[in-house]
This record gives C-alpha cells, sequence and structure tokens, in this order.
C-alpha cells in the first residue's frame, strides 16, 4: 500500500467517523512549512488517526528524522497505529496514548517542531508544558486558531464555545509577544499559527 492509498483511505476514514484532520486548504501549508522547517525530532499533540504525522514523515531528516505523538482516545490511537503500522514510516513514529497535559509532563528530550492540534482550550497550557523542550529556533505550528472565525472577528461565539474562544485569545496573545516568538497566523482552513521561538535566555 503506497503512502498515497493510506492517505485517501484515511480521509474517508475521518469523513465517515467525522474525525478532525487537518482540511484540504492546509494541507499544502502544513506540507510547504515541514519541508521548510526540515525537523529531526518532531512533537504532535493530538494524532487522531495519524494523518498528519503521515504527511510529517516523509519531510523529515531522512536518516534521523522522527515523532512522537500523543492521543488521548482509545479507538482514534488504535486507527493511527493501525495506519502508521501499513506505512514505510512505522519506525520513525512513536505513538504514545493518555492524556497530554499529563503526559508532557513526563516528557524527555529535546524537539525542534511542535504541532498542536488536540483540545483547542489546552494549548497554552501545554505549550507551557513543552516550551522547556524545545530547542532555540524550534517552531510551534497550532491548528484551528481562529476558530470558526470567532476568534479574531467581530462575530460573537455561542455559549458553548465562549471558553475554547478565551483561552485560543489567550494562547495568541502569549505566542504573539515578540520578546519570546515570531509569529505568523495563516487564514487558511480553520487558521494555524507558526510561532519560531526565540530560545530561553530572552
Amino acid at each position: 500500500m503506497t503512502l498515497n492509498d493510506i492517505l485517501n483511505e484515511q480521509r474517508i476514514y475521518a469523513m465517515i467517523n467525522d474525525v478532525p484532520i487537518l482540511r484540504e486548504s492546509e494541507v499544502h501549508l502544513f506540507e510547504e512549512l515541514i519541508g521548510l522547517y526540515r525537523p529531526t525530532s518532531v512533537l504532535e499533540v493530538g494524532t487522531a488517526i495519524g494523518y498528519s504525522a503521515l504527511l510529517m514523515a516523509p519531510l523529515l531528516d531522512k536518516e534521523e528524522g522522527h515523532i512522537t505523538s500523543i492521543e488521548s482516545d482509545d479507538v482514534r490511537h488504535e486507527m493511527a497505529k493501525y495506519y502508521i503500522n501499513q506505512s514505510d514510516y512505522a519506525d520513525k513514529i512513536r505513538l504514545l496514548k493518555g492524556d497530554a497535559s499529563q503526559v508532557l509532563t513526563e516528557l524527555t528530550g529535546e524537539y525542534d517542531l511542535v504541532f498542536l492540534d488536540g483540545p483547542k482550550g489546552q494549548y497554552l497550557k501545554q505549550l507551557e508544558l513543552i516550551l522547556p523542550h524545545v530547542k532555540e529556533g524550534g517552531v510551534i505550528l497550532a491548528d484551528n486558531v481562529l476558530f470558526r472565525g470567532y476568534v479574531r472577528g467581530d462575530k460573537e461565539p455561542p455559549k458553548r464555545f465562549k471558553t475554547i474562544v478565551k483561552r485560543l485569545k489567550e494562547y495568541l496573545t502569549y505566542v504573539e509577544n515578540k520578546e519570546l516568538f515570531n509569529t505568523t497566523i495563516y487564514p487558511m482552513g480553520d487558521g494555524m499559527s507558526v510561532s519560531v521561538w526565540k530560545g530561553h535566555n530572552k
């Protein structure tokens, strides 16, 4: 089974089972960014079914590139294993199951790229746990940061989204601190932020 076959199967599975994966409009930007930064060590929060991990894997450093990805949902974790084990990249992707806020407290090693794509209201809390493990000049990507137009638009969020929107605004305020990061927000899909970390001594 080729990688394209697996990715196509994942897209169909995600549509049928209502699993949130990168939108088509975001995939090109995502692949361009990974290709630009060519990371060696990637940390992903929110594996879902392994779609974004398999998009990243071919673009990493061929010798040393590896991905650590965290997922809390049992079914999605098992589906990610199923798809990744069919690919040529199973030895490059380490899947961890558990609540990211707990798993991240046990984190070791250093990462040069982080992809936040788990619970949107947890981004800032998770980033604070991750930053001690991010190399200077490392990149943090965060998906869905504009959240349906409520975060930077004039639309008033429905009551059920108010907390998520408030926390995403706090996340963006944090990563737009120029002392700590250089951040660009891309409006494609549901919005993706790209933040280059200036280092621990700033």
